[in-house]
């Protein structure tokens, strides 16, 4: 299998071959980029696909590239679903599914209230089917807020029906506390990117991957990937790989 090196306008719009059903998963520690690079990619997919239902699902409490990204892709956001629809308002391109964090809740409760406004949306996108859900993060998603059958009911049977869902994902290994995401969500993708990674317990998970793909000589690739000083933020040069091929290729920051 011959590894290209590809500027990344030149991958999205040339060799990014996406189509609606099919799951991506990327792999990468916090802070490597992979949020941005999601948010490109599901750039480039709303643009020939206008017609799929996409929908950002956010754990998290806050995140500044979520809120910059939402902008730039007319994605509203809404704290609950289904989403209120105001009067005077147009459509929008699709959603930020971001409820709300109560901090005056212990751990545990406040999991769980974020997680049941969550698994509704993702449940709906499932079932409606030709949808697009980024899962961001997936680990804190699955485990904390219990969306892994959730996720897992996509990766096995969404595709048939148009329905992916993309898994930004920084904790491959898992934790001791929560364990981690569906093995599914490595042997179902279509599209897989990974960032520069050195620990073996999370390259360890490479060998789920299957379909042809050599585990060994894309751990040697992971943990040879460039890092990029790009301000004030260090970025990882991507691996991508399409299992169809399968195809590999290096895409620059």
């Amino acid at each position: 299998m011959s590894l290209l090196k590809l500027d990344r306008a030149d991958w999205l719009e040339n060799y990014f071959d996406y189509a609606p059903g099919q799951d991506v998963l990327i792999v990468e520690p916090t802070g490597g980029g992979k949020t941005h690079i999601a948010y490109q990619m599901l750039g480039e997919v709303m643009r020939r696909y206008p017609r799929l239902s996409y929908v950002s699902f956010m754990p998290k409490p806050k995140d500044p590239s979520t809120v910059a990204w939402a902008k730039a892709l007319n994605l509203r956001e809404t704290p609950v679903w289904p989403p209120v629809k105001k009067f005077f308002q147009g459509k929008p391109a699709g959603h930020v599914l971001w409820p709300k964090h109560r901090m005056d809740l212990g751990p545990a409760l406040r999991r769980e209230e974020v997680g049941k406004i969550l698994r509704a949306g993702l449940d709906a996108q499932y079932k409606r089917g030709d949808s697009v859900s980024l899962v961001d993060d997936a680990h804190s998603a699955a485990t904390y807020m219990g969306l892994n059958d959730y996720i897992e009911e996509i990766l096995v049977n969404g595709r048939a029906g148009g329905a992916g869902v993309w898994l930004p994902v920084q904790k491959p290994s898992g934790t001791v506390n929560s364990g981690g995401i569906t093995s599914y969500a490595y042997s179902s993708p279509v599209h897989y990117l990974f960032g520069k990674d050195t620990d073996s317990r999370n390259l360890a998970r490479l060998r789920e991957i299957g379909g042809g793909i050599d585990p060994s000589r894309v751990e040697e690739i992971v943990r040879g990937l460039r890092l990029y000083r790009i301000g004030d933020a260090t970025v990882s040069e991507k691996l991508w790989i399409d299992r169809r091929g399968p195809y590999m290729a290096l895409i620059g920051p």
